[in-house]
């Protein structure tokens, strides 16, 4: 039975290849960057799916900090976070599909400082934010023509903090993402130690909080990004500061959560500073992945299918130094690591049975890189 599961995932990625690729093979990839080691924005090129080696990147739109992005489900539109002394923002880009260049459409005000992710709601109706300094979160609606409107839901997270007096002083929410379903919002802030739990509205044109309204992690872990089996009923959380996942068991449409695990990213052996960033479901559901920044390696592992419960596979170098965010290819083959620090993007190759990561030797620079995203 799972061996007939495996084939038909893979086949059905494999068939679907042709939809994400151009026709000479190739699939768009967008950069996410801050503005240092000469970054200007937003930078765009190729992978080629046959050989898994990247074209040199272009700028595809000048930009402020646009560290964090998502990219519409029609494939039509780019959404950014940013932030200046001037403000900060999450700013709409329509995408020229032949060239991969962007147009801004629009800007909104975030309501808060540091807006560090941003991802879109399903059937595009809205995006959701985190503003790590500033210790909030928010929606905005989407319009038809894919520009923002202005938030219709701010939250402002307060209440106790972590154990960490110099991370966790106060809520520090690290990103937003819609769980399978489309009812709830989940918020990781690494302040509290908590996944803040929010209900979007039927309309989806707002969120309240959720009851219950948290899912709570290990304390002092600092929990930061969340990802989901595909059909919503596990959800795994990377720990930052503990260099850690917890699985939970979740209920996609109540919002109960049930920590079953948590287990550690990092070889017993490693005794060196290390913090995680991103974390990832691969497209089959039989895999996580998770990047350590300090080891700089994507620690791999497997799902029991009839738990969601996690084993250790392996870690394999991200090919550079500080791996702040990863993607995975739509076809599940390849891991496209930012390696921050050292101003470059490295491809991994994936084996679809049993999960491992190898080196393929194909990497571009690309300045201060730190999140990767596919135009399918």
């Amino acid at each position: 039975m799972i061996r007939r599961v495996f084939l038909v995932a893979v086949a059905a990625l494999l068939a679907a290849t042709n939809l994400y690729a151009a026709e000479d093979g190739t699939l768009r990839v967008y950069y996410g960057t801050k503005n240092q080691s000469g970054s200007q924005g937003i930078y765009t090129g190729t992978l080629d799916l046959a050989t898994g080696t990247l074209s040199s990147p272009q700028l595809a739109a000048e930009a402020d900090n646009p560290g964090f992005l998502a990219i519409s489900h029609n494939g039509r539109f780019l959404y950014s976070v940013a932030n200046s002394k001037e403000g900060n923002w999450i700013v709409a880009w329509a995408i020229d599909r032949d060239t991969g260049t962007l147009t801004e459409l629009n800007r909104q005000e975030t309501g808060g400082v540091n807006p560090c992710h941003v991802s879109v709601g399903p059937k595009d109706r809205y995006v959701v934010y985190a503003n790590y300094t500033g210790g909030s979160c928010g929606l905005m609606p989407l319009a038809d023509d894919g520009s923002l409107l202005p938030r219709s839901s701010f939250f402002q997270h307060s209440g106790g903090s972590g154990v960490n007096e110099k991370r966790q002083e106060g809520p520090h929410p690290h990103s937003a993402r819609t769980a399978p379903g489309g009812q709830l919002v989940m918020v990781p802030d690494l302040g509290q130690d908590r996944v803040r739990i929010y209900r979007v509205a039927d309309d989806g044109r707002s969120m309240t909080p959720n009851d219950p309204p948290v899912a709570t992690t290990p304390p002092g872990g600092g929990p930061r990004h969340v990802a989901f089996s595909p059909d919503g009923r596990w959800m795994y959380v990377n720990n930052e500061m503990a260099s850690s996942v917890t699985m939970f068991d979740l209920d996609p449409s109540t919002g109960v959560t049930e920590a079953k695990q948590t287990i550690s990213t990092l070889p017993e052996d490693f005794t060196g500073n290390n913090s995680t960033a991103e974390i990832l479901v691969h497209p089959t559901g039989r895999f996580v992945y998770c990047s350590n920044r300090g080891h700089d390696s994507i620690a791999a592992f497997a799902i029991d299918e009839s738990t969601g419960m996690l084993t250790e596979i392996g870690r394999t170098s991200s090919g550079g130094n500080t791996p702040r965010n990863f993607g995975i290819t739509p076809d599940g083959r390849y891991v496209i690591a930012a390696n921050q620090s050292s101003d470059d993007v490295a491809v991994l190759k994936v084996d679809l049975k049993t999960g491992e990561l190898s080196p393929t030797g194909n990497s571009i620079k690309v300045p201060h890189c730190i999140c990767v995203r596919f135009l399918k």
